[in-house]
């Protein structure tokens, strides 16, 4: 990538800053989550509370169990729950932005991406919409789904098993759960907490959410084009996958 297209006005950015605020779903304390436009060219840069922002790399990317997590380790200090959020900016194509964590956290919120999404829009994208460069498959539970540009995973909430969240302990492995946050789900996996499911196969369209989130240290170096394939995907395996695609050539960085 050369300097004219670091500054081309074709990046996109947020037009101004945004803030989400809630609980933490693993701390269960009051969060707050901010995204702000970044420096021409600067890509992707995050921080926690009001240190200095640094460049997001994959190499930050942390998975924990049921959970992404970014760590610094200059900083010694990490940032739980952001793949929501950064399958958001992933989503959205952005190119420049600065994302802080206040409190070690993002939000659960509804325990999609649409919140992130719906507020981004909101504070406004400059830069031209582009047509995706990359093509994201995910097969879970043997229920197909893929991702091309459009905005439908965002929709798709967290979820787990009822026989899961008794054997972790409900809320207390989870203080910050509140209703609607998660999609609990019994036998045949119908739904038994957290509503009517939103999509159909909302489990899958989740598992390719968290794929885009686990996605966004990558794209915070620069646009992706390829394609990404994933048969039963977790937080765990997702950046062995990613650098897998990278290495063999079914993922490539645009120049």
């Amino acid at each position: 990538m050369n300097g004219n297209e670091l500054t081309s006005p074709l990046r996109r950015r947020p037009r101004r800053p945004v803030q989400w605020r809630g609980r933490g779903l693993f701390s269960g304390k009051a969060v707050c989550l901010s995204v702000h436009p970044g420096p021409p060219g600067a890509g992707w840069r995050w921080a926690v509370g009001d240190a200095p922002a640094i460049p997001l790399e994959p190499a930050h990317l942390s998975p924990q169990p049921r959970r992404s997590t970014l760590h610094n380790e200059q900083q010694d200090v990490r940032a739980q729950l952001p793949e929501h959020i950064l399958a958001a900016l992933v989503i959205l194509d952005v190119d420049d932005c600065t994302i802080r964590f206040h409190g070690g956290e993002a939000p659960v919120l509804d325990g999609s991406a649409l919140p992130f999404l719906r507020g981004l829009l909101a504070a406004g994208i400059a830069g031209p919409r582009r047509p995706a460069e990359i093509q994201v498959e995910v097969t879970y539970n043997g229920l197909r789904v893929s991702w091309h540009g459009s905005t439908q995973a965002a929709r798709a909430r967290t979820f787990i098993s009822l026989e899961d969240a008794r054997a972790f302990g409900g809320i207390r492995q989870f203080p910050g759960a509140r209703p609607g946050c998660a999609l609990v789900l019994g036998g045949q996996n119908a739904s038994r907490y957290g509503g009517r499911p939103r999509l159909r196969a909302e489990p899958a369209w989740h598992k390719l959410l968290d794929l885009l989130g686990d996605l966004g240290p990558y794209r915070a170096r620069g646009r992706l084009d390829g394609s990404l394939q994933a048969l039963e995907p977790s937080h765990a395996t997702n950046p062995a996958l990613i650098n897998q695609a990278l290495s063999e050539g079914q993922l490539a960085y645009i120049q």
